[in-house]
């Protein structure tokens, strides 16, 4: 019997593994995009479903979503200059200040690159546009401190919501757009998704 117990411990620990390769970037720990998609759908059908009929919408507890997507500025810069362990280190550290500022329930991924994705539970977009201006001045005031180096680096982002979007995809291309914006005018800013239409 102990036996087992002890090989179905064993499975249950490999199935955790894999979860996690499946679901988590390697470098930040962060979810990648499938982990952030799958914890995102939960709550966005959720949603969803109270503006298809919105005679429920009182009974509903979870009212809105809304994502940040963010953009290291000049992060090839960072990787030239200094060596990509550095523009690794780098994405931790946004990473870590970024988890600070969240809830459990919300999300956090790298999407590629150095871009990393937030999903914010029950948020709307002027609650969403906040959060992401605080992160990024937050990481505007700190330095990362490595192997004696102090780098400086800062963030651009967007920000959308689903009470304005319909569909994951359509919040992720309003978000993308107002990111695109944010740096074609100048970078380490936030603009919402709303202010371009």
């Amino acid at each position: 019997m102990n036996q087992y117990l002890k090989k179905i411990r064993e499975l249950e620990k490999e199935i955790k593994r894999l979860k996690e390769v499946a679901y988590k970037d390697e470098l930040t720990k962060l979810y990648n995009r499938r982990g952030f998609k799958e914890e995102s759908e939960k709550f966005i059908s959720h949603v969803a479903m109270q503006f298809k009929y919105p005679e429920k919408r009182k009974s509903v507890i979870i009212k809105n979503y809304s994502i940040i997507i963010f953009d290291i500025d000049y992060f090839k810069k960072i990787n030239d200059t200094y060596g990509h362990d550095v523009g690794d280190e780098a994405l931790k550290f946004f990473s870590s200040i970024i988890i600070s500022r969240l809830r459990k329930i919300d999300a956090v991924a790298r999407w590629g690159g150095e871009e990393i994705i937030v999903g914010l539970v029950g948020a709307d977009e002027d609650d969403a546009y906040r959060i992401a201006e605080d992160i990024r001045e937050k990481l505007e005031k700190s330095e990362l401190n490595y192997k004696r180096k102090k780098i400086k680096f800062t963030v651009s982002g967007g920000v959308a919501s689903l009470d304005r979007e319909k569909t994951f995809e359509e919040m992720f291309r309003a978000a993308d757009e107002a990111l695109y914006m944010a740096k074609k005018t100048g970078r380490n800013k936030i603009i919402k998704a709303s202010n371009l239409k």
